[in-house]
C-alpha cells in the first residue's frame, strides 16, 4: 500500500464519502458468490461491535474493480489492515498447520526449524507493510504502519520474542500432543480456505451459506475432534458462539450426533492447556438459533435483501471512543486524529 491509496481521504468530507458509498453500496447488481449475504461468527461480532465498521467491511469495500472509484478503493485497502498482535497470531496459525500437516503426511518436525520458520515469516510480512508488497500471496498492511503516530502496540524486540514463545507455547501444548497421539490418517482437515456449508430454513433468505473454518478437524473414526487456536483472550463470548458453529458444521458434513463432537480451545496465550469456551458449548438447536437472530438484525438494516444492498445511514458510528483506537477504518471515520 502506499499513501496515493488513500489520499482521497485527505481531499474530501466525511459527508462526501459517505454519499460515494451510499451510491456504490445501493446499486443493485445480481450477487455472486462473493457478494451474496453470508454469515460467520466473526461477521456477527463485528456487528454488534460497530455497526459501520461491519458496513465498511462488509459493503463498502465490496466490489472495488467494479466500483473503479478512489473512495471505495481507500476503503478497501483500510479492509486489508491487521494490528502486530493480529498478524502474530496468522502466524502461529501458519506454522500451527505447517506441524500438523508434517504429522498427517508422516514427517518429522524439527521444533528449531519451526521456530525459525514462524519469525522468518512474521519478519517478512513485517517488511512486506513497510514495503507495501504482497507476502505470501496477500497483501499485508500492519496497523502501526498505517497510524504510527498510535505508538506500536508492541516493539519489534518484544514481538519477535512473542513469535518465539507462542510457538513453543504450541509445540507443548495438549491439543497438539493429543494431535500426534492420534494416527495420521485422523487429520481430516488443517485449516481449509473460504470453508463454508448451508444452512436451510433460514427466515427471509431461506438457504444461508455460513463459513467455518476449523483449524483442525480430526476423525479418529467415532467422535470428531476440533481444535481452535487462541494467541489472545480465549474468554470473549463470542468464541462460545464460533465452537457451536463448527460444531454444527460437523454435524451437517460429517452426520454425526452433536454427542460425539467435541470442539476445545488450545488457549496458547497462557500455558497451552485445552479449554472449553466460556459457557461451553451450545448445542446445535441453540446455536441455529442463535444464528437466525443474527441474521435478522443484520437483514433488517438492509435496503434490498434480494440484491443484498446496503445505505451507509443505515449503520451509524459507535459511540465507544475507545473501541476506535484499534480500528483499520477509523481514517474512513475521521476519528484518526
Amino acid at each position: 500500500m502506499r499513501a496515493d491509496n488513500l489520499e482521497i481521504l485527505d481531499r474530501i468530507t466525511l459527508s462526501e464519502l459517505e454519499q460515494a458509498l451510499d451510491t456504490h453500496t445501493r446499486e443493485k447488481v445480481e450477487p455472486d458468490k462473493w457478494t451474496a449475504f453470508s454469515w460467520s461468527a466473526s461477521r456477527h461480532k463485528m456487528f454488534e461491535d460497530c455497526k459501520r465498521r461491519y458496513y465498511l467491511n462488509y459493503y463498502g469495500a465490496r466490489r472495488v474493480r467494479e466500483a473503479k472509484n478512489p473512495v471505495t478503493s481507500a476503503v478497501w485497502w483500510l479492509k486489508q489492515v491487521t494490528p502486530v498482535r493480529t498478524w502474530i497470531g496468522t502466524v502461529i496459525h501458519h506454522v500451527a498447520s505447517l506441524a500438523v500437516q508434517a504429522h498427517r503426511d508422516e514427517k518429522e518436525i524439527d521444533e528449531k526449524e519451526l521456530i525459525d520458520t514462524a519469525t522468518r515469516y512474521h519478519w517478512e510480512g513485517w517488511l512486506a507493510s513497510k514495503r507495501g508488497a504482497k507476502h505470501d500471496g496477500q497483501w499485508i498492511i500492519l496497523f502501526e504502519h498505517l497510524y504510527p503516530g498510535d505508538g506500536l502496540s508492541i516493539d519489534r524486540d518484544a514481538a519477535e520474542a512473542l513469535v518465539v514463545d507462542l510457538t513453543r507455547t504450541f509445540l507443548a501444548s495438549d491439543a497438539y500432543g493429543f494431535i500426534k497421539y492420534l494416527p495420521p490418517g485422523a487429520v481430516r482437515e488443517v485449516d481449509p480456505p473460504f470453508q463454508s456449508f448451508e444452512l436451510t430454513g433460514v427466515p427471509a433468505v431461506g438457504k444461508l451459506r455460513v463459513y467455518a473454518i476449523p483449524d483442525v478437524l480430526l476423525h479418529d473414526g467415532q467422535d470428531i475432534y476440533i481444535i481452535d487456536w487462541k494467541t489472545g483472550s480465549a474468554a470473549h463470548e463470542s468464541i462460545r458462539w464460533q465452537a457451536g458453529v463448527y460444531r454444527l458444521y460437523a454435524h451437517q458434513t460429517y452426520l454425526l450426533p452433536e454427542q460425539s463432537i467435541h470442539v476445545s480451545i488450545a488457549d496458547l496465550e497462557n500455558t497451552g492447556e485445552s479449554i472449553e469456551p466460556t459457557g461451553g458449548i451450545p448445542p446445535l438447536d441453540e446455536t441455529r438459533t442463535f444464528i437466525s437472530a443474527s441474521v435478522q438484525a443484520m437483514l433488517g438494516r438492509l435496503d434490498d435483501v434480494a440484491y443484498n444492498t446496503a445505505s451507509i445511514h443505515s449503520f451509524p458510528m459507535t459511540d465507544d471512543l475507545a473501541m476506535c483506537r484499534q480500528c483499520s477504518f477509523k481514517r474512513a471515520c475521521w476519528r484518526h486524529e
